[in-house]
């Protein structure tokens, strides 16, 4: 799940209306002691019309959310406040309920002793209609969730730190519109055909260029919002990144052995020289704004970028459309809930979190939000595999996502994955800058990991 990006607020819904979709059944019988729990969190990874039917449910509780972007709260703030633990083991202070993405997965698996193991906790209460049985600990509720995804919340102690949010499923959203004028294939199923590889994906994107005309050009038009994008997406793509997947070297650093890494470097780099990609970057007023004039034409989308085009770009519904990936599926993103160690409210944050990422309350987000589930006990779900998206042109987007990401296989995240990936990516914006060759600047990334590895 994204990142400190910012996308459409969530509305509150009144308790007529979740009581009609099925989501809780009855609100339970208040305790004795009203109760705050705290949640750091970024993005939209809680969503805020769940906080309220949570409340519904358990009116003695309120949720408290603390939203900061993603480096500051899991490598600052988390890292303070687990150090502060461990010195002091001082209980009571926040959070009760963190947010952990999977950049940074591997580094706080290295540190379970700083969160609650979740095999020892279990729900206190049952809720039928939210998909709750009373007793449940995280060893009971592993069987709903994607292999790959629940071993991001598995410290490397086997205990368990975090439950699953979402998958950050990876394909393809393209402007349909824009296509037709082009002269490219309209249908999605066509389209995907177009690029079965990276570099036909590429060679389309040369095709659109030479229709735009000199001035279309010159303003900053593209085929892709950013090529860097591409990197990510080839990488997850390959069965290990930066560190060794398994055997007797599992979790060896091999980022400068992994012929994954340089082909996903090879690619991005023939993408810039190609010059089928604006200069926007992601997230920023122009991206905003290029949504809605056609700027670009496609933006490797994972599953919650969906909501963020249609909270940029509101005006542009029906012009969007979903197309596969190439070569195969792909992943951006994904978050775990964990439970700190230094919380004196346990039992309340993990009846929280087992309640709000029960495949019940992860379909629904899923279908107004766009957040995948990463629970698997869906994937075969009707009210999944049968949904389409208005706005994207009634695209079978839950077919789509899902036979997306069940063709991934499992990667290895690493203690310091996140810095690595930083690492790579400030070396293709030295390149994209025209400040370096690819040569010297993959040079420079070597050296930089140096210190990054051996501080």
């Amino acid at each position: 799940m994204r990142k400190g990006w910012s996308a459409k607020s969530a509305l509150a819904i009144g308790t007529a209306v979740l009581v009609s979709v099925g989501i809780f059944s009855s609100p339970a019988k208040a305790a004795a002691e009203p109760m705050t729990i705290t949640i750091w969190t970024f993005g939209d990874v809680i969503q805020r019309d769940l906080v309220q039917q949570y409340k519904v449910l358990h009116p003695e509780i309120t949720l408290e959310i603390k939203k900061s972007d993603l480096d500051p709260l899991n490598g600052t703030a988390l890292v303070t406040s687990c150090a502060d633990y461990l010195r002091t083991k001082r209980l009571g202070t926040p959070p009760d309920v963190v947010a952990i993405e999977v950049s940074y997965s591997g580094y706080w698996r290295s540190y379970p002793q700083c969160f609650q193991d979740l095999r020892q906790m279990h729900t206190s209460d049952a809720n039928v209609a939210g998909g709750i049985v009373a007793g449940k600990s995280a060893t009971d509720m592993k069987k709903d969730y994607l292999g790959w995804r629940w071993e991001h919340g598995v410290g490397y102690n086997d205990s368990v730190i975090g439950i699953p949010t979402d998958v950050g499923g990876l394909e393809v959203a393209y402007r349909v519109d824009l296509f037709a004028k082009a002269g490219l294939p309209t249908d999605r199923v066509a389209v995907g055909k177009l690029w079965p590889t990276w570099d036909a994906f590429i060679a389309t994107g040369q095709k659109y260029m030479k229709k735009l005309s000199a001035t279309q050009k010159k303003s900053g038009m593209g085929f892709i919002d950013n090529v860097g994008t591409i990197y990510a997406a080839i990488l997850n793509q390959g069965t290990a990144k930066y560190y060794q997947n398994n055997g007797t070297d599992a979790g060896k650093l091999i980022y400068t052995t992994n012929p994954q890494i340089k082909n996903a470097w090879d690619t991005t780099i023939k993408a810039t020289t190609a010059g089928i990609g604006t200069r926007i970057g992601q997230y920023t007023a122009d991206w905003n704004t290029g949504m809605n004039k056609g700027t670009f034409a496609t933006i490797l989308a994972p599953a919650w970028m969906m909501d963020y085009i249609k909270g940029q770009a509101p005006d542009t519904k029906g012009k969007w459309d979903i197309a596969n990936l190439p070569v195969s599926g792909g992943n951006q993103g994904g978050t775990q809930l964990a439970v700190p160690a230094w919380s004196d409210k346990k039992q309340a944050a993990f009846d929280f979190i087992s309640w709000y990422l029960a495949p019940a309350q992860e379909l629904y987000v899923f279908k107004k939000y766009g957040l995948f589930p990463a629970a698997s006990s869906l994937y075969d779900d009707a009210a999944l595999l049968n949904y389409k998206d208005a706005f994207f042109n009634n695209a079978p987007v839950g077919k789509i996502y899902t036979e997306g990401v069940t063709k991934l296989k499992p990667i290895f995240e690493g203690k310091l994955q996140r810095a690595i990936d930083q690492a790579f990516g400030a070396g293709l914006g030295r390149v994209a800058a025209k400040k370096m060759t690819s040569a010297k600047s993959w040079e420079q990334v070597m050296k930089d990991l140096q210190k990054v590895v051996n501080p």
